[in-house]
């Protein structure tokens, strides 16, 4: 939504205001559940059951085609290629080995170039944009074919956890603009009757607020719970503070945009009674990673190839922690081969299977963006900071940001449990992960600003490190 946009939507009554995303909703639904999608939908569902012959011989064909395509529609790929001496003939013989010789293609030349990466065979159906996490969004342009594929691998996500493939009564929590952001009385939410869905605010989750939240959850009792784990959490976190006992029990929390946590997982599973599936795309068209039922999360491998490089450059062993290379099937319009995203993995220990069904390989578990990994002279590459919190009581909601390799600053949302001794013990948790030789400043306060679309960045690094 543009800014003028915005604030025209913004000014208008709520009455208008669920009219308006109504219609948006109908031409949504319109434009994504066609045959075509249901088609994809089936063979996706197939495909999660399929053994493993089957499934690699269906990602060796995607990666011929994506190839192909970028080779003879893309001005970025094309000459690329014809520098490296690919033709379609190694293409279709040795697709792996094509991939091999590709560069990793950077997030700035993502960024800064889509109207020469993007595939001049396909049409431009839709155009979206990333959340900015870096201040400037990048646009990303889709044809119809991959809109329908990204739509039906997530109802096969949905499937695949024991819900239905469309209308699931579901709430959701992003970072879309729903109400004022100034707004101070409920509602704080707005029913998109096309997806039987209560899309409800991340801008408004003050204290004051949230029985408001409740009431309208125990009285619209949704199947699923969907969005970013930080506002679900927010909302777990009041309900088992004041022992509230839900009106109802969903079937699944899926979570999705932001990294989750043990905590939070904690919190969120005690209070609604439900199991929290995790799961991994992003709106650049990245392939997908989905928590299944026994709680592995899969590399859904018939949506792209995934590369795992650690922090020395090198292809990453079982147990450690990688960057994500991917080569994505689910945007065709906008090409994403040997793409690096900026997310992070930590690779299960060799060997290592599941029982639910699929085949496809799994992870152990998604660590956040490159960004969450923080750096010091002492300690190296360090992420996943919520162990520091582990034991304390007393902190609503807290952010660690590191300034430079010798500063860290910790902003804490903090109620009357957090004394000095658990201040002392937070810096005690601090030094033994991060190390002594720091400067450490520990700041309470009433508020922490969202960042953006929304999200919330627990872990914030403003300074470059190579990885």
């Amino acid at each position: 939504m543009g800014k003028l946009q915005e604030k025209i939507y913004n000014s208008m009554p709520y009455a208008l205001k669920f009219i308006l995303l109504n219609i948006k909703a109908y031409q949504n639904s319109k434009q994504r559940y066609t045959k075509e999608f249901e088609q994809y939908l089936d063979e996706y569902i197939g495909l999660w059951n399929a053994n493993a012959e089957v499934i690699n011989k269906y990602q060796k064909q995607r990666l011929i085609l994506l190839l192909s395509e970028s080779l003879e529609y893309s001005d970025w790929y094309s000459r690329i290629m014809n520098e490296l001496g690919i033709n379609k003939e190694e293409i279709t013989k040795d697709p792996y080995a094509v991939l091999g010789k590709m560069p990793i293609l950077e997030k700035i030349d993502r960024k800064t170039n889509p109207e020469i990466i993007v595939n001049k065979k396909r049409n431009t159906d839709g155009v979206g944009y990333t959340s900015g996490t870096s201040g400037a969004p990048t646009i990303n342009y889709l044809d119809s074919e991959s809109i329908h594929r990204s739509f039906a691998l997530w109802r096969r996500f949905h499937k695949a956890i024991g819900l239905e493939t469309k209308r699931v009564k579901q709430v959701r929590f992003s970072g879309r603009l729903i109400v004022r952001p100034d707004a101070e009385k409920s509602p704080f939410w707005v029913y998109n009757y096309f997806e039987n869905q209560l899309l409800m605010s991340t801008y408004h989750l003050k204290e004051s607020n949230l029985k408001h939240y409740i009431k309208k959850l125990n009285n619209f009792k949704p199947v699923l719970l969907d969005g970013y784990p930080s506002a679900i959490y927010i909302m777990s976190r009041y309900i088992n503070e004041n022992n509230i006992t839900l009106d109802f029990t969903p079937k699944a929390i899926a979570v999705t945009a932001e990294t989750l946590y043990d905590y939070q997982r904690f919190e969120i599973e005690k209070a609604f009674n439900c199991h929290v599936y995790n799961q991994y795309a992003s709106s650049e068209g990245s392939p997908f990673i989905t928590e299944c039922i026994k709680g592995n999360l899969h590399l859904n491998t018939d949506s792209g190839v995934f590369e795992f490089i650690n922090t020395v450059g090198e292809k990453a062993k079982p147990g450690e922690v990688a960057q994500l290379v991917v080569t994505s099937f689910t945007n065709l319009k906008t090409p994403l081969i040997r793409y690096s995203i900026g997310d992070t993995v930590l690779l299960a220990k060799e060997g290592k299977t599941c029982d639910c069904g699929c085949v496809m390989p799994i992870i152990e578990k998604l660590t956040g963006r490159e960004d969450d990994i923080l750096w010091t002279q002492e300690k190296g590459y360090v992420g996943r900071m919520d162990t520091a919190y582990k034991g304390l009581q007393g902190i609503v909601k807290s952010q660690i940001i590191q300034e430079s390799p010798k500063e860290i600053v910790v902003n804490v949302i903090a109620n009357d449990e957090f004394s000095s001794a658990m201040q002392e013990m937070l810096l005690h948790n601090l030094k033994d992960r991060l190390g002594h030789k720091i400067d450490y400043q520990i700041n309470q306060v009433d508020e922490i600003p969202l960042g953006p679309n929304g999200k919330f960045d627990a872990v914030k690094r403003n300074f470059p490190i190579e990885l």
